[in-house]
């Protein structure tokens, strides 16, 4: 699924996120966060991805969902897009809520700069306080998803008006059974691929 970040001809940072699903789907997320260090939903993609939360935000969107602040680009929607929409929605509103909450701390400790240890005992307490089991990330794990997010950070603020960080989110090396991702030990996500600076032409928090 090909993921473009399109910086705004404008000042202040606005954005849209475009979205090719893998369905021939095109769709729009306006991102809403002028400000910061790095767009809140490039946090969520990070995240998601690094953490292997299949069903958060972007896997939510590759499933079919449609966000309440979407829209489809350049064609009418499929009969069953509601419906399809609906029932992913549904079906995930567990692993929703986990990735809103990890991807919020990861986005917090590279905006408001913590080190490595607050950010951890963070993330702790935000899987602790969704999940019944120990958080299966350790402090390495999450200094790899903070330096990645960092590295796209510094792609993204480097963009003139009109440019797109263009990302695509891979498949996973396996899917787990549930929602509860697979443990440290386990084969490393595949990285996603990315390139930048082309021209471009109930929503998640």
């Amino acid at each position: 699924m090909r993921v473009q970040f399109h910086r705004s001809d404008h000042d202040g940072g606005a954005y849209v996120v475009m979205v090719r699903r893998e369905d021939g789907l095109t769709v729009q997320l306006p991102g809403y966060d002028q400000d910061g260090v790095v767009p809140h939903y490039l946090a969520h993609f990070v995240a998601e991805h690094e953490f292997r939360l299949t069903h958060g935000v972007f896997g939510c969107i590759a499933a079919g969902a449609m966000f309440s602040n979407m829209s489809i680009v350049g064609t009418r929607p499929r009969y069953d897009t509601g419906g399809r929409s609906r029932a992913v929605l549904r079906d995930h509103a567990g692993e929703l809520s986990l990735a809103e909450s990890l991807s919020g701390v990861v986005h917090d400790a590279v905006e408001q700069r913590f080190d490595l240890g607050t950010g951890y005992r963070r993330l702790r307490e935000a899987w602790g306080a969704l999940r019944p089991t120990p958080c299966p990330f350790g402090p390495a794990d999450l200094e790899h998803v903070l330096g990645l997010l960092e590295e796209l950070g510094r792609r993204w603020r480097a963009l003139g008006p009109g440019e797109v960080l263009a990302l695509r989110w891979g498949a996973h090396p396996r899917r787990n059974a549930g929602p509860v991702p697979a443990p440290r030990d386990a084969a490393p996500a595949r990285r996603f691929s990315l390139s930048g600076g082309r021209r471009g032409g109930d929503a998640p928090a």
